[in-house]
């Protein structure tokens, strides 16, 4: 059997489980489910993979899970996975070199995460996720959205795998989703009570009333979550900036949001800032600075919502053009942006105009 363990913690996965085991299966990692109380069939079909199914009395904390997962591995290199992601690609041979020449680093995958718009799968947003690690040098922290912390000291160097994960955990129902995040919401103030200074929490209190479309309350959680003095290259922190711009001007805040010209030289590395600052500045009528953001944010190699550095900023591009009556202009900016649905509508229309 190959020195990685594989962990997984489910419950009530049946629909899901199964995808996510066969694509581990080829590889001969030891794979161990734990299940923190399935009514379903969730067991029986990780049985048929797994080298250990195990029970977990649930205690609302995630990380309690996960690390009964990392005690019950057989091998001190683990990889943690969800039933609801499954790989798309992996190199072992890299996962082997980094277990024995950085052995006390953490490896980060891709994550491309999957939603359904009219009626078509499509991959929305590409995110890295901390997925490989020795157990003897890291565990899980936190109630909810539970992060990998280093056992003794603070510093943790994170590397990227050429390794990438299929993710449909927020393709659901409206209905699953609105139950899924309540949960998330109260167990995340449950943690915040205990942690009032953790911006991190802010941030993901601020994204789960973002996905069930609360976006006033979310505003506050990412403002609040922003007060902090942080660092600009966190992944999280670049995202949450995004986010609160994004739901600033979702809620009608456009002038609040022409605040983030303070912040500009810190995150513009980012296609999906310097998109963001088009989008803001279009929604104050600054129309000749929204196009020389959106012109910068394509090509731009550093990108997590899909289309930020392609057909988006193409796009609103082509609106603006409209605005101005540049009809040619227009239609060649919503010809450059493929398969983009709002930009085939508009081309329809302008042809009729």
């Amino acid at each position: 059997m190959h020195p990685i363990s594989v962990c997984i913690i489910a419950k009530n996965e049946e629909k899901r489980i199964e995808k996510c085991l066969t694509s581990l299966k080829p590889y001969g990692f030891e794979i161990v489910v734990v299940d923190t109380g399935s009514t379903d069939r969730t067991k029986e079909i990780a049985a048929e993979y797994a080298d250990q199914v195990l029970d977990f009395v649930w205690c609302d904390d995630f990380s309690a899970a996960r690390n009964f997962s990392l005690k019950a591995a057989k091998n001190n290199w683990i990889f943690m996975i969800d039933c609801d992601e499954w790989i798309k690609t992996i190199d072992v041979d890299e996962l082997n070199y980094f277990r024995k020449h950085l052995s006390d680093a953490v490896g980060s995958v891709s994550r491309e995460n999957i939603v359904t718009e009219n009626g078509v799968q499509t991959i929305n947003n590409t995110d890295n996720t901390e997925r490989f690690f020795d157990k003897r040098l890291y565990h899980y922290t936190g109630m909810i959205h539970e992060q990998l912390t280093p056992i003794r000291g603070t510093q943790m160097n994170a590397y990227l795998l050429q390794t990438t994960l299929l993710h449909t955990g927020y393709d659901m129902t409206p209905e699953d989703r609105a139950a899924k995040y309540q949960r998330n919401i109260t167990l995340l103030q449950k943690q915040l009570a205990q942690e009032p200074e953790n911006p991190y929490l802010y941030y993901q209190l601020g994204k789960s009333c973002e996905i069930i479309n609360d976006y006033e309350r979310a505003c506050e959680y990412y403002g609040q979550g922003l007060f902090f003095d942080l660092d600009p290259e966190l992944a999280y922190v670049q995202a949450m900036v995004v986010s609160y711009g994004n739901a600033l001007l979702y809620t009608g805040q456009k002038e609040t949001a022409l605040s983030f010209e303070n912040i500009y030289d810190a995150f513009s590395p980012s296609a999906d800032f310097v998109y963001l600052m088009g989008n803001i500045y279009k929604q104050n009528g600054m129309y000749e600075k929204a196009l020389t953001q959106y012109q910068k944010a394509i090509g731009m190699p550093l990108c997590k919502q899909n289309g930020a550095n392609s057909y988006l900023p193409l796009y609103q591009t082509g609106e603006i053009c409209e605005l101005l009556g540049d009809l040619n202009a227009a239609s060649t900016c919503y010809q450059q942006c493929g398969d983009f649905a709002p930009a085939k509508q508009r081309l329809e229309a302008l042809k009729i105009k």
